[in-house]
């Protein structure tokens, strides 16, 4: 994460690896995905839960970018992410889901996580694009979050991103 990001007002970090970064900034927990995800960065996502609720108990978002480095998890963490996801899912307004690259990578991760979220019967209304504003957006509208807060989100999303 860059240094600037560190110094975002509500920005909250969980947990960063080579592989991956959870971070919290005011209700959106924020997922960015470069390689493998492990049973840590499970554990990570549910503490991102509790503090994005912390922020604001009446529901939080998350946006999750999956970086063309990403790697397809193993069936056993596909299935406790599915598991994870049933558990917290009541609280969840909204997600983004940024996928990175294009062609077969892209493909696969969407297909990927479009089976997590059917494994986890969600409801949650649920937005795959490939653009970081687009994301903010859908997440901030799910939020009732103004334009200021928005843009405010989307700064975090490109901080976030060009840090890695």
């Amino acid at each position: 994460m860059t240094e600037a990001a560190r110094k975002l007002d509500d920005l909250l970090l969980l947990g960063e690896t080579p592989e991956y970064l959870v971070a919290v900034h005011r209700n959106v927990m924020v997922m960015l995905i470069g390689g493998a995800i492990d049973s840590s960065f499970l554990r990570l996502s549910l503490l991102g839960h509790h503090k994005a609720l912390e922020y604001e108990p009446s529901g939080y978002g998350v946006v999750t970018i999956a970086e063309k480095g990403a790697r397809i998890p193993p069936p056993e963490i596909r299935d406790e992410a599915s598991k994870l996801r049933k558990r917290t899912q009541h609280m969840l307004r909204g997600q983004s889901v940024i996928v990175g690259g294009d062609g077969f990578f892209a493909s696969t991760m969407r297909a990927v996580i479009t089976g997590i979220v059917a494994m986890a019967q969600s409801r949650v209304p649920m937005k795959m694009t490939g653009d970081l504003r687009e994301a903010a957006q859908f997440v901030g509208e799910k939020l009732g979050y103004d334009e200021a807060l928005v843009d405010e989100l989307h700064d975090v999303l490109v901080e976030l991103r060009s840090g890695r």
